[in-house]
């Protein structure tokens, strides 16, 4: 499971990176800090499999369901990215595009869990 312990750190470290672009890019909201704190809690759940490997995959499946988590949280921003795709505009930009993001990340490391998890059986 080392190489998904080393995802789910680096699902960890992009969201915060898209935390601090969100705060970078606007002004400080309670909700911007969410993909960060999604981010640390999935980071040291990685960290955690990565150091007790006995227990990586409670680690791991824990670090699945923040992600689902996010996931579900960020569909909103779906439509409203669409409509800046297209040339639209939308009240909060930097907001959508910070949950968009959240989804993708979130979105690729649950692909790539499965897929890991799918070969090893």
């Amino acid at each position: 499971m080392g190489s998904l312990s080393a995802r789910a750190l680096w699902t960890g470290v992009f969201l915060i990176l898209v935390s601090t672009l969100a705060v970078m890019g606007s002004k400080l909201t309670p909700t911007a800090l969410i993909p960060g704190v999604l981010g640390l809690a999935i980071a040291l759940l990685g960290i955690w499999a990565d150091k007790r490997p006995a227990q990586a995959r409670l680690a791991l499946n824990l670090a699945l369901g923040l992600a689902v988590l996010g996931m579900v949280g960020s569909l909103r921003s779906v439509p409203d990215f669409i409509t800046l795709l297209t040339g639209g505009t939308v009240e909060r930009p930097v907001a959508t595009l910070a949950q968009f993001a959240t989804l993708f990340i979130c979105l690729g490391f649950a692909v790539r869990y499965f897929v890991e998890t799918r070969r090893k059986a």
